[in-house]
């Protein structure tokens, strides 16, 4: 399952939102000024880009533009390959705690320099 938020600008928002749930697997979650909010729900990037460009050829539609994306499926390898390499890193006692160093951030980078 992929799912991502479109933004669109329109130029009638009522009309707009009526056309855009005529079209099956986009969801309209917001709208204001002008502006609308969409969710889509799709089965493949396939689905997910022939959705998108039946709301960009939307009637009111000035633009639409894609600001998140959640692909079920390259998550899912990602967690995968990311799982091995992060066990193998925590399970890695070859470092003393006393020689590990925190930088993840400024601040602790800056007072490291001080030194």
């Amino acid at each position: 399952m992929n799912i991502s938020s479109v933004i669109i600008k329109t130029n009638d928002l009522s009309k707009c939102k009526e056309e855009l749930s005529k079209i099956d697997g986009a969801e309209v979650a917001l709208s204001e000024n002008n502006t609308i909010i969409v969710v889509i729900q799709a089965e493949d990037v396939n689905q997910e880009i022939e959705i998108f460009n039946k709301i960009e050829k939307t009637k009111h539609v000035i633009s639409a533009s894609m600001h998140y994306s959640y692909i079920e499926d390259e998550l899912r390898d990602d967690l995968a390959n990311m799982n091995n390499s992060v066990n193998e890193i925590l399970n890695d006692n070859s470092t003393p705690i006393n020689k590990m160093q925190y930088s993840g951030s400024v601040y602790a980078m800056m007072n490291k320099k001080k030194k």
